[in-house]
């Protein structure tokens, strides 16, 4: 693949990781998401009043959600050209990457769901709304595999100058998926800074999860720059 064709999906990815944030917050109304306590008819109410704007957040994060899909493909080239004989770590980036943007996918599709039939009993509507909340914040599955991929090439690599995964990128790497893995905590408490809406469980991964696909594209395009000079 070109340098030029990895920079679009790049720039493919970022953008549409902004419009999904976006949706979280504008549309969905899930950034901060609703506590945990709420009872059924609390979270009924909530979909019943703000229906129409979940689901044409649903509609948005349709089109977005994915965005991990493209930036996993160009972060698996970047890190196999890195690698001698059978890219094995590049691979398993690339499996951990593309399964975990199913996570990402899932829980707008739950809530716009939760929203589409607002006539339901509440406990129903109440269901699908903890089956988004709990997708989302728990999405600890695949981001690991996707991590320690990219840890390890980091500061094991040879010194490069044209790679986008400096030594430092390992350590952020490694920080940053340590972060992520405190959300499966959700599934315990209902209140607190380890709740869904936690500080721990749902702000600091956001932000860190932000941050860090953020700072790894800007990365990989300024080694792409490199790599086309280089030519």
């Amino acid at each position: 693949m070109t340098e030029r064709g990895q920079t679009i999906m790049i720039c493919w990815g970022l953008i549409f990781m902004y419009i999904y944030g976006f949706a979280l917050w504008g549309l969905l109304g899930m950034m901060p998401p609703p506590p945990a306590t709420l009872d059924a008819n609390a979270v009924a109410a909530f979909y019943a009043e703000h229906g129409f704007k979940i689901r044409l957040g649903a509609v948005v994060t349709s089109w977005t959600s994915a965005f991990m899909v493209p930036f996993s493909v160009v972060v698996a080239i970047q890190l196999a050209r890195l690698e001698k004989g059978v890219p094995i770590w590049s691979i398993l980036q690339f499996a951990g990457g593309i399964l975990m943007s199913i996570f990402l996918v899932l829980p707008p599709m739950f809530w716009g769901i939760a929203a589409f039939t607002t006539t339901r009993p509440p406990e129903v509507t109440a269901l699908m709304h903890e089956i988004g909340m709990l997708t989302l914040v728990t999405t600890d599955q695949f981001f690991i595999f996707q991590m320690v991929a990219i840890a390890v090439i980091s500061l094991t690599q040879k010194i490069d100058a044209h790679s986008p995964f400096p030594r430092w990128m390992g350590y952020f790497t490694i920080w940053a998926a340590l972060m992520f893995e405190v959300g499966a905590i959700a599934f315990l408490p209902k209140s607190g800074p380890f709740s869904w809406n936690g500080i721990f469980v749902f702000w600091c991964p956001l932000i860190i999860f932000g941050t860090w696909v953020t700072v790894m594209s800007i990365s990989m395009l300024l080694a792409l720059r490199r790599q086309a000079a280089a030519r």
